[in-house]
Order: structure tokens, then sequence, then C-alpha cells
């Protein structure tokens, strides 16, 4: 008798548990980071180089934990990744602590200034290497669960947990650093990121090939040890499209989280807790439907169009002038942004089997990472000289560049493709 498994097993929706809370903590120092920064002496060059020590951190650790997740199974890197992700928090609210204990020192405050943000630097490695590894195992743990021809509307919904967090946490982080301080908030989100890594403790343990027995059997064909890597994830089309497409995503994805919150206060309109609550509602509603529209009707044309999208709301950052056109310009960077991933994550996921999907995975997001980084890192300094507005010009046209050269890439696949080879 044939057993109907659901669509999607119980290890789905408690791995989304530990991506909301580990997450949470993440979105919650969005838009009060930045302003810490500011605040202990660090200026908007500054604040470019953290989301570059963040995402380069993020990059280094991705090619290792993609192979990891492979070879060792996915549980042993989620939970790796859980508790340095979770502990970040705590890694800046030990940063404040010696800042403090610092100045109450010495009244050299330039020297200690300039220590309190290198001690910052530090923890954002930590932070990003701990998101880089639980997102990496994430991805190939969540694949694994989903059948054939589901992988954009199940990785669409699973990605939901990593984003609709930041629906509550951000004007909870203003909330709590404008009642009770910085330190404080440091202490909750720790504590959020500790209940994360209690959850993912309850996650099966999982194969090399990906799958879990309680779950599915172990019935989808292996590579061979020789063909996991990598190397052999670059060889298919797919990653590499997917590849290409994250990186050209990264670039206004790193203006918007990084830049948001001193557009606003340079612009005098007021804090950007719900303008990033906006953003990721609307993301969080338009990923499942664009992953099912991926599934659908291709992943190629829901990406571009989501890039198209993201492309327009950087211009639309860059001349916003009232609060409420900031909002409605975020509403329309989560629907560019949410497609675009969903349409990604399918063209990958859906291009791989289990044996390779960790590997696949990490190409894909190192690339976001790199250009997160060093999109931030340009954008910084071009705003240091030029200004916010004139930052976001160039941000919207550097996306619709690589909107352009990935059509034309996709095209150059397919044309690949219809070649006879003998």
């Amino acid at each position: 008798m044939k057993i109907e498994r659901p669509a999607y097993p119980w290890p789905f929706f408690v791995a989304m548990g530990a991506a909301l809370t580990l997450f949470f903590g993440f979105h919650a120092l969005f838009p009060v980071l930045p302003l810490y920064i500011i605040a202990i002496g660090g200026s908007a060059a500054d604040n470019g180089l953290s989301a570059w020590i963040f995402a380069l951190a993020a990059l280094l650790a991705r090619p290792l934990a993609g192979v990891l997740v492979d070879r060792w199974g996915r549980k042993p890197v989620l939970l790796l990744g859980a508790a340095l992700f979770g502990s970040g928090p705590l890694l800046y609210g030990w940063t404040s602590g010696m800042a403090l204990g610092w100045s109450a020192i010495r009244d050299d405050l330039p020297t200690v200034a300039i220590n309190s943000i290198q001690l910052l630097f530090g923890a954002r490695a930590v932070h990003g290497a701990g998101m880089a590894l639980f997102s990496t195992a994430y991805q190939a743990f969540v694949a694994d669960l989903l059948p054939p021809g589901r992988y954009g509307e199940g990785l669409g919904l699973a990605n939901v947990a990593t984003i609709v967090t930041m629906v509550a946490a951000p004007p909870l982080g203003e909330w709590v650093v404008r009642e009770l301080g910085f330190s404080t908030l440091f202490l909750i989100l720790g504590a959020a990121g500790g209940v994360g890594v209690l959850v993912t403790l309850t996650l099966p343990g999982r194969g090399h090939d990906g799958h879990t027995d309680a779950v599915y059997p172990r019935s989808a064909p292996r590579l061979s040890t020789e063909q996991t890597g990598l190397g052999w994830a670059l060889r298919e089309p797919g990653v590499r499209m997917g590849a290409l497409g994250m990186a050209v995503l990264g670039v206004p994805f790193g203006a918007f989280i990084t830049f948001l919150p001193l557009l606003a206060e340079a612009r005098e309109l007021g804090g950007t807790g719900w303008i990033f609550a906006t953003y990721a509602l609307v993301s969080s509603l338009v990923q499942p439907v664009a992953g099912r529209i991926a599934d659908r009707w291709g992943a190629e044309r829901t990406t571009l169009v989501g890039l198209g999208l993201t492309a327009l709301s950087a211009v639309g950052l860059a001349v916003g002038n009232s609060r409420w056109m900031l909002v409605s310009v975020a509403g329309l960077f989560g629907m560019g942004y949410g497609a675009a991933r969903a349409g990604l994550d399918a063209c990958v996921q859906g291009s791989v089997g289990p044996a390779l999907r960790g590997s696949a995975a990490a190409i894909q997001y190192t690339a976001h990472d790199l250009l997160i980084g060093l999109g931030g890192w340009g954008l910084g300094w071009l705003a240091s000289v030029a200004g916010y507005g004139v930052m976001y010009v160039v941000d919207g046209g550097i996306t619709l560049l690589g909107v352009m050269v990935c059509r034309l890439s996709a095209g150059r696949q397919r044309v690949g493709d219809e070649v006879p080879t003998g």
C-alpha cells in the first residue's frame, strides 16, 4: 500500500522555528547597529567596512560550510552555525561593555573609539561566519525534504523564516535601545539566539546523502566522494546562473540594509524600523507565491522580474524625501528581492542532487555575500563623497546592468544547450 507523505514533514517546520529565533536577533540590529557605530566615533565609511567584514567572514566560511554539509551531514553544521550566529549579539554587548570600561579609566576618547570599533569588527566577523554556516546548511536541509517540482515554493516558504522577523524585530530593537540602552538589547537578542540553538538540537540527524531515515528513505541516487564538492557543483549551469543572479542581488540588498538608517537620519525622516518591517512583510508574502510561479513558469523569468524591481526601488530611495515614500519603496524592494531570491533558489537546488546541495548553496550565497561586502565598501565610500542620493542612483544602475548580463548569460546558456554534440 502506498503511504502518502505530507508535502512538508515536521523537520521542515522545526528548522523554520530555529531560523526564526536566530534571524530575529540578526534583524533587530538593522536600524540600530549603524547608529551605534556612529555613536562610538565611527563614520559612514566605517559602517560600510562593518558590512564588508560581516560579508567577508560569511564569504570565507561558506565554501567550507558547503563541503562539510555534503560530507558530514546537515545537523553538525546547523548546530555550529546556530551557536556562532546566536552568540553574535552577546559579542556586541561585550564590545559595548569594554568601551564603557575603557572610557571610565581613560580620557583618550579617540583611542577608545578606535578600540571599540576594532572589537566590534571582530564580533561582526564571528556573527557573519555563524550566519553563513547556519544558512548554508539550512538551504540543504530544507531542500532534502522537498519533492521534485516544488523547490521554488518550498524554499520560498522556508525563506520566510529568515525574513519575516524583520517585521517586528527592527521596531523592537529601536524601542529597547531608546528605553533601555544597547547593552540590554544585546542581552535580549543573545537569549533569543540560545533558544535557536536549543531548537536546532531537536532536528533529526542526516546522512551524507542528505536524507533522514525517519522522514524519507535513502532512495535518492548518490554521487561518489570524488563527485562532491564545489568543483562538481560549478559544473551545473543552474548553479552558475544562480551564483550570477545572487551576485547582482547582493549589491542593492547591501545598500538597503546598511545605509537606509543613515539616509533617513541625513534627511531627518526619523527611525527606519517600520520601513524595514514593510520590506520584510512584503518579501515574506511574495516568496512562496513567487516560488510557485518559478516552479510553473520558470525560475529565469521570475528572477529577472525581481531584479528589475530591486533596481527601480534603488532609484526610489535616491529621491525619497518623506517617510511614507521610503515605506512604499521598501515594499517595492521587498517584492523584487523576494521574487528574485525565490527564483534563484529554485534554479540552484532544482539543478543538483542531495550530494551537492550544500556546495551549491555555498556557491550561490558566497556570490551574494561577496557583492554585499564589495558593494557596501564601495558604496559607503561613494556616500561619504557624493551623498546618499547619488549612491542609490549608482546602486540602481549597477543592478540594471546586472539584469542585462543575467539575461544575456541565460540566452547563451540556452543556445549552448541546443547545439548538438558528437
